[in-house]
């Protein structure tokens, strides 16, 4: 059977959301409320607003919007029984029977985890064992110490076609369960096979210190260098970071974003315990907002190749997004981290750390280089491609420094640059603007719900719906005057119409809780709701603003029904006609 509301209700009331966010977002007071950077969507500007009276949240930059549990589900990326099972053991509570379904993925997700950890500990015995030797001396000779490569768990996956699979088999784990964690894969006959063979393995731990993935590295032979997890029911490449359980521990505010294993296993053994890797994919939003729950500055240290040049540069814009401070890391003479501390030590690097490039400085040096500034043409060339770059630079302070800063190198007049900087940065609000124009001429789609599967039928009903739903859901006494003049049938829109029914329900047997209002809601009816709720505007008559609205809703339905009348007198007349 699903979890009882009157559990959910009860956890909703002991979780408070300000206390619960708090954790992962640092917020402000701001009039009755809270706000803060958005943990789920990039910006510099704080946008998330935690009400803590009303026990929502909701951002006026990308539309998420639910209540403790929601926030929950999304932060860890859990489902919904186990976000459910994650506050309440934060409150005290103690978890009803679950349904067969929750409780079975629950199960499966936890077996999952086991066998990960079994597959870690097998994969290092065999990098220990006479058969890994060669793995082993790879790892050496890479530099690695022997502590490092316990301390990392890294091991080995041997050539066998099966040897993981049958070892996992023996210690009572399934088929199915091997195929699910991406250990193994199926060949046409129906049997299974080692997904990972003859390369040695990095095991991905979450934050949680939870063995979720492996990325294995080939060291000889042929075959992709790196083979990395798909995604599975305890695993997502796009929203877990190498090494992050142990960078997380790191006593100061700043993270190093290397481009590959390697490179942060050497950065963490030359006492850099900060640096962190995306996995086999480019860098995600998801990861940006990940660091930046522990750290606000990113230095990014990837290879200095035409490939790393270009992976940076899109780094640097969803770093920024994410609110952290970017700097980028330039490398002289070695192409990433590890080899140049090999070839310089643990000092040099830590100079080239404290030194490193702004974002901007990075930006133009790479635009610089397209160009021979010896030649008038390509030096023109150049000043354009960096004022159209400077444009995009929100502080007007900072536009202007760079933009003097690029005078100065080429030899031209700083009010030149800025004249040619202002004409790109004119040119760049005009286009911006019109688009925003042409928006703006579209009243009918403004006003209906972004979410998918949320399409009102009728949008002059449905706008007073909502309107009238922000201010009952606010006073008891308006909810109940409301109750005397409109029924749930009255609303054009059924997923209003749910609401207002849930809301009367609850007005009828104790007190209206927005936020228990949201636990039966979908993912997408949650973010719409708290936009209503958060877009209110106070009235000086708030009871003559709700018959007003009363008064649209009736007389959009009963048009509606007299449309409905005449298009039937309509298909009849056609059908008389028809029959002569």
């Amino acid at each position: 059977m699903p979890l009882p509301q009157s559990f959910l209700d009860e956890l909703i009331f002991r979780s408070d959301i300000v206390e619960i966010v708090s954790r992962y977002v640092s917020l402000k007071r701001s009039g009755s409320g809270y706000v803060g950077l958005c943990p789920f969507h990039n910006e510099k500007t704080p946008s998330f607003h935690v009400s803590a009276d009303k026990q929502f949240y909701h951002c006026f930059g990308c539309g998420e919007g639910g209540n403790v549990i929601s926030f929950i589900m999304k932060e860890e990326n859990l489902p919904f029984v186990e976000a459910v099972r994650f506050l309440a053991d934060l409150a005290g509570m103690t978890m009803p029977e679950e349904d067969g379904g929750a409780d079975k993925a629950r199960q499966h997700r936890d077996r999952l985890l086991h066998l990960n950890r079994e597959a870690a500990r097998f994969y290092h015995e065999q990098l220990m064992s006479e058969e890994g030797r060669g793995a082993l001396q790879y790892l050496l000779d890479r530099g690695l110490s022997r502590k490092t490569i316990t301390s990392f768990g890294l091991g080995y996956a041997h050539p066998d076609w099966d040897r993981l699979t049958k070892a996992m088999l023996e210690k009572g784990y399934t088929k199915y369960e091997l195929e699910d964690a991406w250990l193994a894969k199926k060949n046409r006959s129906g049997g299974l096979y080692d997904a990972f063979r003859d390369r040695v393995m990095f095991p991905i731990i979450d934050i949680r210190g939870n063995v979720i993935a492996f990325g294995g590295r080939i060291t000889h032979g042929d075959g992709p260098k790196y083979l990395n997890s798909g995604d599975t029911p305890v695993f997502s490449k796009s929203r877990n970071l190498f090494a992050m359980n142990f960078a997380k521990k790191t006593k100061g505010k700043r993270l190093i974003l290397a481009e590959g294993y390697m490179d942060v296993i050497a950065l963490h053994q030359a006492g850099f315990d900060c640096a962190v890797a995306s996995l086999g994919t480019a860098l995600t939003p998801d990861q940006c907002r990940l660091m930046g729950r522990y750290a606000e500055e990113v230095v990014i240290s990837y290879d200095s190749d035409a490939a790393g040049q270009r992976a940076a540069q899109r780094a640097i814009d969803l770093l920024n997004s994410a609110g952290l401070q970017v700097k980028v890391l330039k490398i002289p003479g070695a192409k990433d981290p590890d080899e140049y501390i090999k070839s310089n030590g643990r000092e040099a690097f830590a100079l080239l750390l404290d030194n490193p490039q702004s974002d901007s400085e990075y930006r133009l040096a790479v635009i610089k280089a397209k160009y021979d500034l010896d030649v008038d043409a390509q030096k023109i060339q150049y000043l354009k491609e960096a004022a159209e770059y400077i444009a995009t630079v929100a502080s007007p302070v900072e536009r202007e420094i760079v933009s003097h800063m690029v005078a100065q190198e080429t030899g031209i007049a700083s009010t030149v640059m800025a004249a040619e900087v202002k004409r790109a940065f004119t040119a760049r609000s005009r286009r911006e603007k019109k688009k925003s124009d042409a928006a703006a001429l579209q009243p009918v789609r403004a006003v209906q719900p972004k979410e998918q599967g949320l399409r009102y039928k009728n949008p002059r009903s449905a706008v007073c719906e909502e309107k009238l739903l922000a201010i009952v859901l606010e006073d008891r006494a308006l909810l109940e005057r409301a109750e005397e003049l409109l029924t749930p049938e009255d609303f054009s829109s059924d997923f209003l119409g749910n609401i207002y029914r849930k809301a009367l329900d609850a007005a009828r047997t104790g007190d209206v809780s927005v936020a228990a209002l949201m636990a039966g809601l979908e993912e997408n009816e949650a973010r719409h709701l708290t936009g209503v709720l958060s877009g209110r505007v106070v009235s000086q008559d708030e009871r003559r603003e709700l018959e007003d609205y009363i008064r649209v809703i009736k007389e959009e339905k009963a048009r509606s029904s007299m449309d409905g009348d005449r298009r039937l007198l309509e298909i009849l007349n056609q059908k008389r006609e028809r029959k002569g």
